[in-house]
């Protein structure tokens, strides 16, 4: 009996620059969509969040955190939707779709309930109801126990700001509130022993603290055309399916203070006979959390977990034993260092040659990796030279500043640029950045 699939699509967090740079131009639809979120925020003035996901050298999380968050949601939407567009070019059917946090507004789309369009303005409208709330700052801490103990330790420290916000299953809970209320909460969390996290949050997210800038997005998409779905959506939101306009809206209307019941919603999927989940976004966090949540009999697949090729998908789709149909088709639109190849009628990569680059770059990128391959405890086949070592592999900045140090020594270069070195986030740009050094 075929396996019944439910597509995820993540909130907070799950972006990854580029991540769609050489997959979404064989999918119309896909390029379909990115050009629509584009269109829609420039109705309110922001900046098209297309070269986010299509050029491998935009701005990663915490650039975008820190300088320009207003594009993050429309981001996330932006890979959520367009990755969606990905999976169902490739002949996948979801049965079921469920969002997490932010992500409940991708489900709602995928299943027709509010147009791509709309959403994203109402990722813009959001972004300005933080705006004018102006809520007390605040973040979320994850801590890897289960609900009741988080429950307790809430009730500890008896903080009206300090709010559980998520459930993701028996290995993680995130609390929320303003930030001295979780350096509370993180000191009590560690002194007994358990492991605390800061979350890339900029708010007190699933907690009343954001009850005015939930009330002002309530009243900006009070007019926005909503439908029921056409395909099944279960809300963590609400716990149960979404199944009328009314329910629709109850789910925008909730989705910024109320807890993400996500641990309660895999159970009653599973239950129901949804064995295999993939999830829509970038990276792999709901993934990880099937996976520890679930009987080993749930599989779990990321879509996007890395960049990489269309090939790279189908791949894992296969592996999972999730049915393919799907022939390249002749791309719309490709990330700026695609060229078209008129026989072929396809864009083909422009690739560095031997011919093309300084003769040392083979032997230094051959360095490189087995350097920080050693470093990181990687295998060394793992480190492709544009893999992102950051978004791909999680190697925080401080590692990476230390591991540059290394090369600098080795090499006998003088310190570059802060900006320059900041960038070189790939094996590929470290091996540009020590031949521009070496000039």
């Amino acid at each position: 009996m075929t396996s019944r699939l439910a597509v995820l699509f993540p909130g907070q967090g799950a972006y990854l620059p580029g991540v769609l740079a050489d997959r979404a131009r064989h999918f119309p639809k896909a390029v379909e969509v990115l050009e629509t979120i584009d269109a829609a925020a420039a109705e309110h003035g922001f900046e098209p969040v297309a070269p986010l996901v299509l050029e491998r050298d935009a701005a990663p999380l915490d650039d975008l955190l820190a300088k320009n968050s207003d594009q993050l949601d429309l981001a996330i939407y932006a890979i959520n939707a367009a990755g969606f567009e990905v999976l169902s070019g490739l002949g996948p059917r979801a049965d079921v779709l469920v969002g997490h946090s932010f992500g409940e507004f991708a489900a709602l789309s995928a299943a027709g309930a509010i147009s791509v369009a709309d959403v994203a303005r109402m990722a813009c409208t959001r972004t300005e109801a933080f705006r004018r709330a102006d809520p007390v700052e605040g973040g979320l801490l994850a801590l890897d126990v289960p609900a009741w103990r988080t429950e307790h330790l809430v009730g500890l420290l008896d903080d009206p700001g300090l709010r559980l916000a998520i459930d993701n299953g028996p290995g993680q809970t995130v609390v929320s509130g303003p930030l001295a209320s979780l350096q509370a909460a993180e000191n009590v969390a560690t002194g007994l022993g358990f492991r605390a996290t800061r979350l890339r949050a900029r708010y007190a997210f699933h907690n009343p603290l954001l009850q005015l800038a939930a009330d002002i997005f309530r009243d900006s998409t009070a007019d926005v055309r909503l439908t029921e779905p056409r395909v099944p959506v279960f809300s963590p939101i609400l716990g149960r399916h979404v199944r009328t306009v009314a329910d629709v809206r109850e789910v925008i209307t909730r989705n910024m203070v109320a807890p993400v019941r996500f641990y309660d919603a895999l159970l009653s999927l599973f239950r129901s006979g949804i064995t295999t989940f993939v999830e829509a976004g970038a990276r792999q966090a709901l993934t990880g959390i099937v996976r520890s949540s679930l009987p080993t009999s749930a599989r779990a697949l990321p879509l996007l977990p890395s960049r990489g090729d269309v090939e790279s998908i189908t791949a894992a789709l296969d592996d999972a034993e999730i049915p393919v149909s799907w022939s390249p088709l002749p791309a719309r639109l490709g990330p700026d260092e695609a060229v078209v190849d008129e026989a072929q009628g396809s864009p083909q990569p422009v690739v560095p040659t031997e011919q093309d680059s300084p003769a040392t770059r083979a032997d230094v990128l051959a360095e490189l990796a087995d350097m920080y391959a050693e470093d990181l405890g990687f295998p060394v086949e793992m480190l492709s030279f544009d893999i992102d070592l950051e978004a791909d592999l999680g190697v925080d900045s401080a590692k990476q500043l230390a591991l540059f140090e290394r090369v600098r020594k080795q090499y006998g270069l003088a310190e570059p640029p802060a900006e320059r070195r900041v960038r070189a986030t790939t094996l590929h740009k470290i091996a540009e950045l020590v031949e521009e050094q070496r000039r």
